[in-house]
């Protein structure tokens, strides 16, 4: 698995708990929960920007996706960058295919 896939697959997890943690709190459920999926959140989204951050210095990522991931949108802005930037690769690699 290369790292572009290992963060992509890290930082949708981390959506699905971002997700789940914002259901809790809306719904009103037990404060534990909410307590719990916070920090997982909280400590899963910094090592979501580490991990972002250390493939931009290795140009895996381009930098407006860490700048994606800090924002407020948080998991949910650096899911949709790497997105984009997954959709970016497969036209590249689709006219390279073509050209060829």
């Amino acid at each position: 698995m290369s790292y572009f896939t290992a963060v992509r697959l890290y930082s949708a997890f981390e959506l699905a708990i971002f997700t789940a943690l914002v259901i809790t709190w809306v719904g009103g459920f037990s404060t534990h929960t909410q307590m719990v999926l916070g920090w997982c959140h909280g400590f899963g989204w910094i090592g979501l920007c580490i991990a972002i951050a250390v493939g931009c210095s290795r140009r895996v990522f381009p930098w407006p996706v860490l700048a994606a991931a800090v924002s407020p949108l948080g998991p949910l802005g650096s899911t949709i960058a790497i997105e984009i930037e997954a959709h970016r690769r497969r036209q590249r690699r689709g006219a390279v295919e073509s050209a060829a």
